[in-house]
């Protein structure tokens, strides 16, 4: 649970947030209707970042996640919602990639951290079309293709395993 100074913030983010999600909702949506299956790799990861995004909001509401999971998911919303990190999110659309490649760090990490439990807490804030891992997954290794060793390195340093 967090902290009764913690719950503000939180709360205070997740607005913020949800804002920022509406608006790359629609960036991205209209970005697919221009570029079609000429998206490649870079599309596979744009298509699932707001709902990969939504999920992390979800789970921030939820009283089964611990205080330092919470954390660990508003410190990836902060990156996201941030124009400036590895990728400047004005270098559409691969501005983008490295958050949703964040967002995927952690949500594994949570599914880890949750155990057994991890996937069913995963779908049922889940709104996308195939399985949340299995998105998961897919972005992970959609990455490779998309972001250098560098980026990703420091994403993994920064989101991955502690």
């Amino acid at each position: 649970m967090t902290s009764p100074e913690a719950q503000p913030e939180t709360e205070f983010d997740s607005e913020q947030a949800q804002r920022f999600y509406s608006r790359l909702r629609g960036r991205v949506t209209a970005w697919f209707a221009r570029k079609g299956p000429a998206a490649g790799k870079v599309g596979d990861i744009l298509i699932v970042l707001p709902d990969l995004f939504a999920l992390v909001l979800r789970l921030m509401r939820d009283p089964r996640i611990g205080g330092r999971t919470k954390l660990e998911l508003a410190a990836v919303t902060a990156y996201v919602v941030s124009p400036i990190d590895l990728v400047p999110d004005f270098l559409f659309p691969i501005g983008f990639a490295d958050d949703a490649v964040a967002l995927a760090l952690v949500l594994s990490r949570v599914a880890q951290l949750l155990g057994e439990a991890g996937d069913a807490v995963l779908e049922e804030h889940w709104e996308g079309e195939s399985a949340a891992l299995r998105t998961i997954t897919n972005v992970m290794n959609a990455a490779d293709a998309v972001l250098n060793k560098r980026i990703l390195g420091r994403l993994g340093r920064r989101f991955g395993a502690q």
